[in-house]
């Protein structure tokens, strides 16, 4: 989807304290001695180490550098950069990944940063949130889903929030009386909803005039872009930021729109411009590393036109100052429409961030399953696919139906996908009313945030995690070959899909409705083994589970008959267990 320099609205508002459970423990005097005092942490929680320059700088943000190296109980190794965040004072924000005494060493240089010393207690819990329990977000050793540091599954639910970081999005008022916040409203709606990920979430960086009630993210308009960095943006950023991990979700993090390098050559590149952005990525590694993001580098960074090897380069830095290694990607334009450029032999390329677009109903052979079978391996993430109430504008101005942002999500999971992002109108850009003045609101459409928050495709992807997530869910592998079907089912896109594990004691079948008014759907699953199994019908539209009916395979390799859904004007889910 095409996206424009957001504009946010003229009101700056006095910006509020929140005290959260992520709010970080700080060194706020000035050291003493090279020795500072000790720290104490919780594992995978943010601290700060607050360093102050001896002397002052014209512009502190491009002439001065800090790092610290950081030194674990078992001989762990991490170097982070620092940030400056404003007058004399840098900080440094690590969140130590396990118990122990860590222990760290500045460099810089400044006289002022370089040489401190100090120690960081970290407590043996970090609590009860799943994302400090297991740490940070990465990719299987089979690279086909995602876990945290640990090894544990995490199941990838995200909520398009494309404008969550900045203005558009406010901090400190609402106009629902449910919520004091319009942020924090929605962040907490979704949370109990049961999404895992703020996705598509956009500092927007690198876009001149973008704002928070912090103020700019550049100083002086045009002339200050990229180089007069305002520190108050970013620490309203880090406010947002920390209350979505408070949450126990994780932030999809980007820079900003792709479109922004748009036309820009590997001269104008090499002459400056890269260095520019990737001092900007080492600021946002060095305030944002510390909390549980995943790297999206730039949202639609292929988009014909844009230098989509620029972007690469950024991701590839990114990577590389990151001491977590955490997973990063770049999101795609749509396939369709000419995008699709993909860096999977690359080691720093942790994952596909696709595009289905808006308005479209695809097949799961052709698309998420096409995917999936590209080689080298990488989990797939549908990030972008029929957004719920949407406008298209481009397309007849058709709105986005339900069914189909919920077939989607169902198509996606079981043709591969390791995670998919849902996104509602007024929420994936927040919209304070129908008459919001915002370009994306009134090109896209006009539904006010309160309304979008409550449509029913959120809490239809709920019933889609809480599914997936009372199986082994991390075992299941498309199956195109697992079933046949009787000559009258569809063979286009509303044809069904199954994925299931390798011995096929758990096979899960995608039944989309039909399109064509026709009846339901009859086939058999094979390669099944001899034993019990039970099958369920699931109503992906209500969350609710049909009697289960009972079945005896008397051999190995055998077969089982596939009941007709309960009606082919709906989309149904087959649930067969072994026993």
């Amino acid at each position: 989807m095409s996206r424009t320099t957001p504009r946010v609205l003229g009101i700056v508002v006095t910006l509020a304290v929140f005290v959260t459970s992520s709010t970080v423990a700080s060194a706020h005097a000035e050291p003493t001695a090279t020795e500072s005092p000790a720290l104490s942490a919780k594992p995978w929680r943010p601290v700060d180490i607050a360093l102050h320059a001896a002397r002052p700088y014209g512009n502190p943000y491009t002439d001065v550098d800090v790092s610290a190296t950081f030194t674990g109980p078992r001989g762990q190794i991490m170097t982070m950069p620092g940030f400056w965040d404003g007058g004399a004072t840098w900080r440094v924000r690590f969140a130590p990944p396990t118990a122990g005494r860590w222990r760290y060493t500045t460099a810089g240089t400044d006289s002022g940063l370089a040489g401190k010393h100090g120690t960081i207690d970290v407590s043996a819990s970090g609590g009860d949130l799943d994302i400090y329990r297991h740490g940070f977000l990465k990719t299987s050793e089979n690279n086909r889903y995602f876990t945290y540091a640990d090894g544990t599954p995490f199941f990838w639910l995200g909520d398009s929030e494309a404008s969550s970081l900045i203005g558009q999005t406010r901090l400190n008022e609402s106009n629902d009386p449910r919520f004091s916040s319009q942020f924090t409203g929605i962040v907490d709606t979704r949370a109990k909803q049961g999404f895992t990920v703020v996705a598509e979430s956009e500092l927007f960086a690198n876009n001149p005039g973008n704002m928070n009630e912090g103020g700019p993210t550049w100083n002086n308009g045009d002339a200050g872009f990229l180089r007069d960095l305002n520190p108050g943006f970013w620490q309203n950023a880090d406010k947002r930021i920390g209350y979505i991990s408070s949450k126990g979700m994780a932030t999809f993090l980007a820079m900003g729109v792709g479109v922004s390098l748009s036309g820009v050559d590997q001269t104008a590149w090499a002459a400056g411009l890269r260095a520019d952005y990737e001092r900007l990525a080492r600021y946002m590694v060095a305030r944002y590393a510390a909390y549980p993001v995943v790297w999206m580098t730039a949202q639609e960074f292929d988009t014909p036109g844009n230098c989509a090897q620029c972007w690469a380069d950024i991701a590839r830095y990114v990577h590389a100052v990151d001491p977590y290694h955490r997973a990063t990607s770049l999101h795609n334009y749509p396939i369709y429409a000419g995008g699709g450029i993909q860096y999977r032999d690359q080691p720093w390329y942790d994952f596909v961030t696709l595009q289905e677009g808006h308005n479209r109903v695809d097949k799961v052979a052709d698309y998420w399953l096409k995917q999936y079978q590209a080689t080298p391996a990488r989990p797939v993430l549908e990030g972008e696919a029929n957004f719920e109430g949407m406008d298209v504008f481009w397309d007849n101005h058709a709105i986005v139906q339900n069914w189909q942002s919920r077939e989607s999500a169902w198509k996606a999971r079981v043709g591969g996908a390791a995670g998919n992002d849902y996104g509602a109108a007024g929420v994936w850009w927040t919209c304070w009313t129908a008459q919001d003045p915002n370009g994306n609101c009134q090109s896209f459409g006009s539904t006010p945030w309160n309304e979008g928050l409550f449509l029913p495709g959120a809490a239809q992807m709920g019933y889609l995690k809480a599914f997936f997530t009372a199986l082994p869910w991390w075992q299941l592998v498309p199956a195109p070959d697992a079933t046949s079907w009787a000559p009258n089912v569809p063979t286009d896109t509303q044809a069904p899909f199954a994925s299931a594990t390798s011995d096929r004691d758990v096979v899960v079948v995608y039944y989309p409705h039909r399109l064509d008014g026709g009846g339901t759907y009859t086939g058999t699953v094979g390669g099944v083994h001899r034993g019990h199994y039970t099958m369920r019908w699931y109503d992906p539209r209500t969350g609710s589970y049909g009697r289960g009916t009972e079945v005896v395979v008397t051999s190995n390799a055998g077969q089982i008959t596939l009941p007709a859904q309960p009606d082919a004007a709906s989309d149904w889910t087959l649930l067969i267990r072994k026993g």
